[in-house]
């Protein structure tokens, strides 16, 4: 997860191109699943992106689901990629990409510049820093207290 400017400087209409998404953490296929994790910590990220075409990541889940299968610190992360990640334009905004990401069941979103270059990576939370930050609190706390009220129902 990059470090963003402040969320309170950003609404549901800003594009992701107008984030500080801060620089990706770029891995190699061959580098093992222990380099990988040991470069999440050091970084504060939770996903990388492959340096050789195509476009492939590898997230903090593919590490934990790797190793529940079984595989050794030792492999090389090219093995559990995700082979086609979602991604998106600089133009869209932290609206269109919170929803994508909810409608898809991801936590991770590549974004791309024209040429289909990654340029950064947003993450779940942080687009949800931003959607926080970007409501009328007293509108925030009613739809968060009708949320929990359905939860309770059923």
């Amino acid at each position: 997860m990059a470090k963003m400017s402040d969320p309170r400087a950003h609404g549901l209409s800003t594009p992701l191109g107008s984030l500080d998404l801060g620089p990706l953490t770029i891995v190699s296929e061959s580098d093992s699943l222990k380099f990988v994790a040991k470069a999440f910590l050091n970084r504060g990220t939770s996903c990388a992106v492959l340096d050789e075409p195509p476009l492939r990541v590898v997230t903090e889940r593919d590490l934990a689901a790797a190793w529940a299968q079984g595989r050794s610190a030792q492999d090389s992360v090219g093995l559990i990629s995700s082979n086609n990640p979602y991604w998106t334009p600089l133009e869209t905004t932290v609206a269109e990409a919170a929803a994508a990401m909810m409608s898809s069941g991801i936590r991770h979103l590549v974004v791309v510049d024209g040429d289909g270059r990654p340029t950064g990576v947003v993450s779940m939370i942080e687009l949800f820093s931003i959607l926080v930050h970007s409501q009328e609190p007293m509108a925030l706390y009613a739809s968060f207290a009708s949320f929990m009220t359905r939860g309770t129902r059923g």
